[in-house]
């Protein structure tokens, strides 16, 4: 079990299976869960008996019969129609107004009270991947919530402050790559439903319901140095030296 959160698109299936699930009892109650379980078992079964004649039959007999059961589940025609009227939505907002990741340094309004709009490096999303400029850019702290997706932060395109830099992240299900300069110190606070954490060279590859925490020698003594606070239901979150 614990072998299928090694990759992301494992931890997008758990989620959406949830999903699939709490929104089907709200209509049919749980009769669709005994042939889910049924064919289920036909596929595992069958796969470990695979070499065999009979393990190949129980395989693809439990495959359709999985299919079947859940194209006809009301959940997933309305997850079908609610993905696709996203898309639809998505796609005429990007064609109008299309994202720019880059922060925009220029007009930056100043009322009477001296009040100073600053620049975002990255924004909140319900779905899709972002990154930091791949381009020279000015450092400010990061502050963001998203749903499905990735999300790369990379340090060595900017000069951190000497003093203590924050990156708060908040997200459903995806991986989180932060890279992080020689040089600069870094703390990590990793709070997960369903995952694993790579920092530097150590690894925690069976997360479940649980928090983490690790830190560099030199953080406290570091002028630059960065503070990173994660917290996500499903995904792989990687902090590596570039």
């Amino acid at each position: 079990m614990f072998g299928l959160f090694k990759s992301d698109k494992y931890s997008f299936m758990l989620l959406a299976g949830l999903f699939l699930i709490v929104i089907q009892t709200l209509f049919d109650g749980w009769g669709f869960l005994f042939p889910m379980v049924l064919f289920g078992a036909m596929v595992y079964y069958g796969r470990k008996k695979r070499a065999l004649g009979k393990g190949k039959v129980l395989f693809w007999i439990g495959v359709v019969g999985l299919a079947f059961t859940i194209f006809n589940l009301m959940a997933f025609k309305l997850v079908i129609l609610g993905l696709f009227i996203l898309l639809v939505i998505e796609f005429i907002r990007t064609r109008r107004h299309p994202r720019r990741l880059a922060p925009d340094f220029g007009d930056q309004s100043v009322d009477e009270d001296s009040i100073v709009s600053l620049p975002i490096l990255l924004k909140n999303k319900w779905f899709g991947n972002q990154e930091t400029p791949d381009q020279d850019y000015e450092w400010q702290d990061i502050n963001i919530q998203t749903g499905a997706g990735d999300t790369l932060i990379d340090l060595s395109h900017t000069i951190l402050p000497k003093k203590e830099s924050v990156i708060l992240i908040r997200h459903l299900a995806g991986r989180v790559r932060i890279l992080v300069p020689y040089g600069v110190e870094a703390s990590l606070r990793f709070s997960v439903v369903f995952g694993q954490a790579e920092f530097f060279e150590h690894k925690e590859t069976r997360l479940i319901n649980t928090s983490v925490a690790f830190r560099t020698d030199g953080y406290e003594a570091a002028e630059q140095k960065v503070n990173i606070v994660v917290s996500a239901v499903t995904g792989n979150l990687e902090v590596r030296r570039v």
